[in-house]
């Protein structure tokens, strides 16, 4: 299977997700013609019944005309008797359906039962519903979409060329593809977001940047450089930008902390590292439907990017959200046999790059410092794959975890003794979002 770059095919998705909205909006209009079709349905077969009924009685009126005649012409005695008895039967009649007028004051309560579905409400329902299909096959066939060969790499050409070169079950495959991609379009949005969300996170090609070398059959990836013995001004202070991550509002009320955190747990994001900081939080927001995720995500090209507010719980770890920090580094550096794995540069880059070891190490060394952990305790950093509920490789195999710890308290030791880094400390304490309300003194 040729490999497909993710812009050519979220290209032809953002296609097919126009498409898509085109079906649904049609949709709507359609259903709203149906109800109106619905109700001058009911009232036409209401109208036919009520002339039905409407004539039955005319007749019956004129069957008793006609016998009144009849009678009083030849003995007005027995056609007084005869009117008395047909006055009765009316009379019996009309308190069939009327109750007595000495206790019903007011008009009786007309009760309309919900007709039964014609069989022309039933053609309509069809019709609603193959409609969803049928436009998104017209809309493929319009936009000329052809999602299975894009997916797979094959190259389209015209149902007409193919059919001059006599190529008949080439054509007839491109008329198979059309039909599957509008069948697609027809479910609507949804599928096509949700296909969207798939790619993401297990995106088709690899990145052109760790593609097998033609010579050497060898993977070009970057590499995480030994940490070096740092001066002085490798770990001056850096401002870290936080102002509450990303929808900090959605989590006023909610994933509340007791305390402070005590613990920082690493994680890798196990996706493509190609793929930028938005398919993170769609993964977590989309496909997960979580209200946010890891506290920070730290980017290969050393960029800090605060996700989940710090004075809050995240969902990285479970069981042990409540009393911890979660920073991922962006990629999949494990080294393993599952599908999942990423021993081939298939997911990007192997190891964490040396721009993105520093800034995590920078981040976590501020945490150290605004929440006071235990710099001594053994498992004041630790990866997922390490805590007690976790059954994960998380960070992977290939995670750099001793260069991390070692470049961590460099900036820890640093800052602890330089004055610059002690007063920017102190006036990154008063940011809004990093506390919760428990009464500790900061």
């Amino acid at each position: 299977m040729t490999q497909v770059p993710l812009e050519v095919v979220i290209n032809g998705l953002t296609v097919a997700a126009g498409a898509s909205l085109l079906v649904e909006r049609s949709i709507e209009w359609l259903k709203s013609v149906r109800e109106r079709a619905y109700r001058q349905l009911i009232t036409a077969e209401s109208g036919a019944a009520a002339s039905v009924a409407v004539g039955s009685a005319s007749a019956h009126a004129e069957a008793l005309a006609s016998r009144w005649q009849v009678s009083t012409d030849s003995d007005p005695v027995s056609a007084a008797r005869q009117l008395q008895a047909t006055l009765d039967s009316v009379a019996v009649v009309v308190n069939q359906d009327s109750s007595d007028s000495s206790f019903e004051q007011s008009p009786p309560i007309l009760h309309v039962p919900l007709p039964v579905i014609s069989l022309n409400q039933a053609r309509l329902d069809l019709f609603i519903r193959l409609a969803p299909v049928a436009i998104g096959i017209i809309l493929a066939g319009w936009f000329e979409l052809h999602l299975v060969a894009l997916f797979t790499g094959q190259t389209v050409e015209s149902s007409a060329v193919l059919l001059q070169r006599g190529e008949i079950w080439a054509c007839l495959r491109n008329q198979l593809d059309t039909l599957l991609s509008g069948v697609l379009i027809g479910g609507g949005s949804q599928p096509v977001h949700l296909l969207l969300t798939l790619l993401t996170k297990r995106q088709l090609a690899a990145d052109p940047t760790n593609a097998t070398s033609e010579a050497g059959n060898t993977i070009s990836s970057p590499r995480c450089e030994p940490a070096a013995v740092s001066t002085d001004g490798d770990l001056a202070w850096r401002d870290i930008p936080y102002s509450g991550g990303v929808r900090p509002d959605t989590l006023q009320t909610v994933h509340l902390r007791s305390g402070w955190p005590d613990q920082v747990v690493v994680h890798h994001t196990a996706m493509h590292s190609a793929l930028g900081f938005n398919a993170i939080t769609d993964e977590f927001f989309n496909h997960k439907g979580w209200l946010t995720g890891y506290h920070a995500v730290i980017m290969p090209d050393g960029s800090i990017q605060p996700f989940c507010r710090w004075d809050r719980t995240g969902n990285h770890a479970k069981g042990q959200n409540r009393h911890t920090l979660g920073v991922a580094f962006h990629g999949n550096f494990h080294n393993g046999q599952d599908r999942f794995a990423n021993p081939d540069g298939r997911y990007g880059n192997l190891v964490p790059t040396s721009q993105q070891l520093d800034a995590g190490a920078r981040l976590i060394a501020l945490w150290m410092h605004l929440y006071d952990l235990d710099a001594e305790r053994p498992d004041c950093i630790t990866p997922h794959r390490a805590l007690p509920t976790a059954s994960t490789v998380c960070p992977g195999s290939r995670f750099p975890w001793n260069e991390l710890n070692e470049r961590v308290y460099q900036y820890y030791r640093f800052w602890q003794d330089d004055d610059k880094a002690s007063q920017a400390l102190a006036a990154y304490r008063q940011r809004p979002y990093l506390y919760p309300d428990t009464g500790r003194a900061v």
